[in-house]
């Protein structure tokens, strides 16, 4: 049964399905068969070999996706006016 008085919230599910269909992509881009693609040395970039700088990159990447889902449900979380993000 629906209380009235509580706001309806969207729905999270689409947003959290596509943060993990990311990170399985992710892990997928770091594990054979496609990491061995950029497994190289040359060319380096920033000081680095190349493979280390794919790593970095996809941990980045990683990072602000996380970030962003964090941002984004919290702010789904405090919509309702509270701003601890409490209910009720």
């Amino acid at each position: 049964m629906d209380d009235p008085r509580r706001a309806k919230t969207p729905d999270r599910k689409p947003v959290a399905v596509a943060v993990a269909v990311f990170y399985v992509l992710l892990f997928l881009a770091l594990v054979w068969p496609v990491y061995p693609w950029f497994a190289t040395i040359e060319p380096r970039v920033l000081a680095m070999p190349f493979s280390l700088f794919y790593v970095v990159v996809c941990l980045l990447l990683s990072f602000f996706a996380l970030f962003a889902y964090y941002v984004w449900e919290r702010k789904r979380e405090t919509a309702g006016g509270d701003p601890n993000g409490g209910r009720g």
